[in-house]
């Protein structure tokens, strides 16, 4: 055999040890400064959210309480998407308490709930799956006492609102869906199921997720706004919270191993509350013809494009948001008598 060959040989065999042993022996440190969940929450300290015990899971919720008189109308649940959490909606939950009362909440791996690992889960559902994700909405609804609910979903918290109002059409009165990519998150894609399974990328994946939190993480925060440049300090810190807490890269893992939510090919046609569809304009933007498709497939749809606003609507146009919302519960949602 050839010297030069028997050298690319070698330095192939090398480096396939390493892909395969490097992983599993290297000394991977945690996160640098994160506290514990109650102490992230603590250091938060906003007086209108707390942690509660929904289905074994510590899920962080705020709750604004209705504005207006008389019995409130209807109920808000507002659901964020990827990588988000519930002071994304900071901007038009009080807007909305004029309707009913508003409560946003971290899903798990997100924000300020907790991130259970799968020593604290094994034997049992995973908290982190599509349907427990569909237990807990239910769950926190029944705790809460809400009646007439509109869920509000962003992106992913979209996809779980149909899911919610496919699986329980008694407790929904209607539906909001931002930038929802109902048919390719249900799509997957990504990595293969085998890969994330084995040893190296298991160890390795939480250290993938860290990603989030730099530059790649803010590219994805800032192309879902149609102008990244109206994004304040402030909030680009409440979207960083998550960050805080202690294990948050193992949780963003966790999400990733539970895989997407089941297929709705074939089920929207089920939904039949109102439903107003909301597309963004970003150059980044979840494609117009998932809404437009949603808004064909649902029964009761009302579809409207943004001008000059992208995915985030709740956070760069609230203004806006809120008026296409009240105008839809007093219109064709019909949800509200005006």
């Amino acid at each position: 055999m050839p010297f030069r060959i028997k050298v690319s040989l070698a330095i192939i065999a090398l480096l396939v040890l390493l892909v395969v042993f490097l992983p599993l022996v290297v000394r991977i440190p945690p996160p640098a400064n994160t506290l514990s969940l109650e102490a992230a929450v603590a250091a938060v300290d906003r007086p209108d959210g707390r942690l509660l015990d929904v289905d074994g899971v510590q899920l962080y919720t705020t709750f604004t309480p209705y504005s207006g008189t008389g019995e409130a109308p209807l109920a808000f649940v507002l659901l964020h998407g990827y990588a988000s959490n519930a002071f994304s909606f900071d901007a038009i939950r009080e807007g909305l308490a004029a309707f009913g009362d508003v409560v946003a909440f971290d899903r798990p791996g997100f924000g300020l709930s907790s991130r259970p690992q799968p020593d604290d889960f094994r034997g049992s559902e995973n908290p982190y799956g599509p349907e427990a994700q569909v237990r807990q909405t239910v769950d926190l609804i029944d705790r809460l006492g809400l009646e007439r609910v509109v869920l509000v979903g962003d992106n992913s918290g979209g996809v779980l609102a149909l899911e919610v109002a496919l699986q329980h059409p008694e407790l929904v009165a209607g539906l909001v869906l931002v930038a929802t990519p109902a048919y390719l998150l249900s799509e997957g894609g990504g990595a293969p199921r085998w890969l994330l399974a084995t040893p190296q990328l298991r160890r390795i994946g939480p250290v993938l997720m860290r990603q989030v939190a730099g530059p790649p993480g803010e590219q994805m925060y800032t192309g879902a706004w149609f102008d990244a440049t109206k994004a304040t300090d402030a909030q680009r810190e409440a979207r960083m919270i998550g960050t805080t807490v202690a294990g948050w890269d193992q949780g963003l893992w966790q999400v990733t191993l539970a895989g997407p939510p089941a297929s709705l090919e074939g089920r929207v046609q089920q939904v039949s509350v109102p439903a107003l569809v909301v597309a963004g304009a970003a150059a980044g933007s979840v494609p117009l013809s998932e809404s437009e498709r949603l808004a064909e497939e649902l029964q009761d749809p009302t579809l409207v494009k943004l001008e000059a606003c992208g995915d985030l609507p709740q956070e760069e146009c609230p203004g806006q948001l809120l008026g296409l919302v009240a105008d839809w519960l007093t219109g064709a949602g019909g949800l509200i008598a005006r």
